[in-house]
């Protein structure tokens, strides 16, 4: 099942004939992290598009909600669910509480990033009765098939620039004010470099706050067959910063086993260290 972000809602049917399952969209003042975004009143045609092509339409609603927002959330929750859609995006606790009161908790994807490195944690969320629970981007390929070998409903991304960090505060507007610039951060990709290493991270500012991405897109050319055989079948992949081209061409490339643009280090490298393994 491959599961895609979508930038132009004219390419829905291009991308379920390169083999696309479903689309993710987001909606206004709801989502994060969005390749689109659509007002919530026009949430059930979109629905109705994507199911007469046979495509699952999920929604991006992955950004904090504060304790004055929770009607607006409980509105948001009971129009996703009218609407017909089939699966909602979270990473606030809140969330999965209000819709759990309404019923709904099955439509829920707990995507908290880089939180799910363990089978008890996927345990847990799936036990609480949602959807899925997708995995820690870091995590290697031998832990992913480790974490995973009792429970195959969760989510892997695949393809596509991850995000690392998610913060509240605006850090790129406060760093150029800091340094007195006249430049303008805000909804803007800029680049942060570390001390420690050479690559450049993309970094954007937005309505709800600072995100700050993967040097490079990760891709699976090599691991998803593994992963498949394992049992595992919710793939992601995220166009951020891309354009659905791009993604047809992800689609059709992990089809005929082509090359894949990115990058797979992820997958072999350690995520943890013991102290006794430091040199140190």
């Amino acid at each position: 099942m491959f599961i895609v972000t979508i930038h132009d809602l004219k390419n829905i049917k291009k991308l379920k004939e390169a083999g696309a399952d479903a689309i993710i969209i987001g909606v206004e003042d709801f989502s994060i992290r969005q390749s689109l975004t659509i007002s919530l009143r026009d949430l059930k045609e979109v629905v109705l598009q994507c199911h007469a092509l046979n495509l699952k339409l999920y929604v991006n609603a992955l950004r904090f909600f504060m304790e004055d927002e929770l009607n607006l959330l409980t509105e948001f929750l009971k129009t996703c669910k009218e609407a017909g859609v089939d699966g909602i995006y979270y990473s606030d606790e809140g969330v999965f509480y209000e819709a759990q009161k309404q019923g709904m908790e099955s439509l829920l994807i707990y995507q908290p990033e880089t939180l799910i490195t363990n089978h008890m944690d996927i345990a847990f969320y799936l036990e609480l009765g949602i959807q899925s629970v997708s995995l820690a981007h870091e995590c290697s390929l031998e832990e992913i098939l480790q974490m995973t070998e009792q429970n195959k409903e969760v989510e892997i991304l695949i393809s596509g620039y991850f995000s690392i960090l998610y913060s509240r505060r605006m850090l790129v507007t406060n760093y150029l004010d800091a340094i007195k610039s006249n430049e303008k951060g805000h909804k803007k990709v800029l680049d942060l470099i570390e001390s420690t290493r050479q690559d450049r991270m993309p970094i954007v500012e937005d309505d709800y706050g600072t995100h700050i991405f993967s040097e490079a897109p990760i891709q699976s050319q090599k691991e998803l067959p593994v992963l498949k055989e394992h049992g595992l079948y919710r793939f992601r992949i995220d166009s951020i910063f891309m354009d659905d081209d791009w993604t047809v061409n992800v689609l059709q490339a992990y089809q005929n086993q082509s090359e894949v643009p990115g990058s797979n280090h992820w997958y072999y490298q350690t995520t943890m260290k013991k102290k006794e393994d430091s040199h140190e």
